[in-house]
């Protein structure tokens, strides 16, 4: 990476399961939807340099969402996890719940 790349720390953050991963792979490695099933669980952070848009890069903070992983992100690890960084995305994952009626 040339020095003159603009450098951004981004964290992807979000419960266990709600595919902050899946997203990472199929924006930035190209993946297809169906292939990131195969994926498995991110373990503690994973980082990875993406070049964007020509002269910038991206320091990609794939944190892993499992309770304890998230409990550390913000005590043990706090300093480390948030220190620089530009941008915040936050996965989520939303469900309809219909209620069910009974005819009588």
């Amino acid at each position: 990476m040339s020095s003159t790349a603009m450098k951004k720390k981004v964290l992807l953050m979000g419960k266990s399961g709600s595919g902050k991963t899946s997203m990472r792979s199929i924006i930035f490695a190209n993946y297809i939807a169906r292939d990131t099933r195969r994926l498995g669980a991110t373990i503690d952070v994973e980082h990875s340099h993406v070049r964007f848009l020509g002269n910038l890069v991206l320091n990609l903070w794939d944190c892993g969402g499992q309770d304890t992983f998230m409990e550390n992100y913000f005590t043990s690890q706090r300093d480390n996890i948030f220190r620089n960084v530009e941008v915040l995305i936050y996965v989520c994952i939303f469900s309809i719940i219909t209620p069910v009626f009974s005819v009588t």
